[in-house]
């Protein structure tokens, strides 16, 4: 990857380069290993939600955030982490050009923006860092915001996803737009800044138009039965007709003038890549969901969970997902089912840290998180 010669872009420029590349992304999903084993571990002593635990584990919540913060965001420039490449490779473009920075308004225009003006005015790191500073740091504050003390064992579900890491150090804008939306979410009491925060997630990845869309349908209907049927539903007709309601949604140009949707749709982004990805129907990210589903069908409907917020959670990820189900056959579908994904994690989570359900409530709690992290397991660890 070509750099650009001029040493002042490249001041200060500060990288984590002494641990291998080969073990850059492994080390950080073995690490998330270990703390979900301890926490299984608390919560098989029963101690996970004793107060002096809480405690302690919010102290580390906040250390390890701030770990993982520098870690991903100092990374090396590499092909390893997929799309970082093509952001640097935009990034030295820009530092190449005699152009000043001039801020405009056109599609994901925050994201754009930022990197047009660190690539002037700073460096690449500093500009990954800043984007690993959003990307956690709004996951860290949306859990605090929810969970109050209690968030650490919300955020080891969020690390926890088998996408976490990738959409930290790959699909960036789409991670960042996410994450900033969770927050959003968060401040649903507070109208003027749930709005502000969600124009700036749509600044970051146009597909969170998506889930704002969904949030403000499930925010005025509000009939969980209705969005479980309708998913339903939708995973039929996908099954029976996946393809021809796929060409029928690339033919609307939902987006306007950002054709990539309907690429996605068809295919035809896929000419000339060198990785050819299978437009077949993904039942393994179809099971991954219906977690998601089951887990929120079994609080809500079986064990009579009333917490309106969390209706207004699972009535948006059911939204989202059945979107998803609908082109599951896309290419390089998980990008639209990870709309749903960001919200998953606290789907799974919250009415075990809201409501004692069982005697033995901790431990399982604990078989809870194993459970919800042996998905994540296999793809990143086992499969890898």
């Amino acid at each position: 990857l070509e750099r650009p010669p001029n040493p002042i872009h490249n001041y200060n420029s500060v990288m984590i380069d002494f641990i291998p590349l080969v073990d850059y992304t492994p080390f950080f999903h073995y690490s998330i290993l270990i703390l979900i084993l301890i926490a299984f571990w608390q919560c098989n002593t029963g101690i996970a939600l004793h107060k002096n635990i809480v405690s302690m584990n919010a102290v580390w919540g906040v250390f390890f955030t701030l770990l993982l913060i520098f870690y991903m965001g100092l990374r090396p420039i590499s092909s390893t982490f997929g799309d970082t490449v093509n952001y640097a490779k935009g990034f030295y473009e820009i530092q190449r050009s005699s152009q000043p920075f001039i801020w405009e308004w056109h599609t994901e225009w925050l994201f754009y923006n930022l990197m047009g003006w660190f690539a002037k005015y700073s460096n690449i790191h500093t500009f990954f860092l800043l984007c690993a500073f959003i990307y956690v740091g709004s996951l860290w504050l949306a859990m605090q915001r929810i969970f109050k003390s209690y968030y650490y064992i919300p955020l080891l579900v969020i690390f926890s996803m088998f996408t976490f890491w990738n959409y930290g150090v790959n699909g960036i804008r789409n991670g960042l737009g996410a994450s900033v939306f969770i927050l959003a979410m968060t401040y649903i009491n507070c109208l003027p800044i749930s709005i502000l925060l969600s124009i700036i997630a749509i600044g970051f990845h146009n597909s969170c138009v998506l889930m704002v869309g969904a949030a403000v349908i499930a925010w005025f209907i509000k009939n969980s039965y209705l969005y479980l049927l309708a998913w339903i539903g939708c995973v039929g007709a996908s099954y029976a007709a996946g393809m021809r309601i796929q060409n029928y949604l690339a033919a609307l140009g939902l987006f306007g003038e950002d054709d990539r949707f309907s690429s996605y749709l068809t295919g035809s982004n896929m000419i000339g890549e060198i990785v050819q990805m299978s437009m077949t129907f993904r039942w393994d990210f179809l099971l991954y969901s219906a977690m998601g589903v089951f887990v929120g069908y079994y609080f809500i409907f079986r064990r009579n969970f009333r917490d309106e917020y969390y209706h207004w959670l699972y009535n948006t990820f059911l939204i989202t997902n059945a979107f998803w189900v609908l082109v599951i056959r896309a290419a390089y579908s998980n990008r639209f089912a990870q709309i749903s994904w960001f919200i998953m994690p606290v789907i799974l989570i919250y009415p075990f840290m809201k409501q004692r359900f069982w005697q033995s409530h901790e431990k399982i709690l604990g078989a809870a998180l194993l459970v919800f992290y042996v998905f994540a397991f296999y793809y990143n660890i086992i499969k890898s």
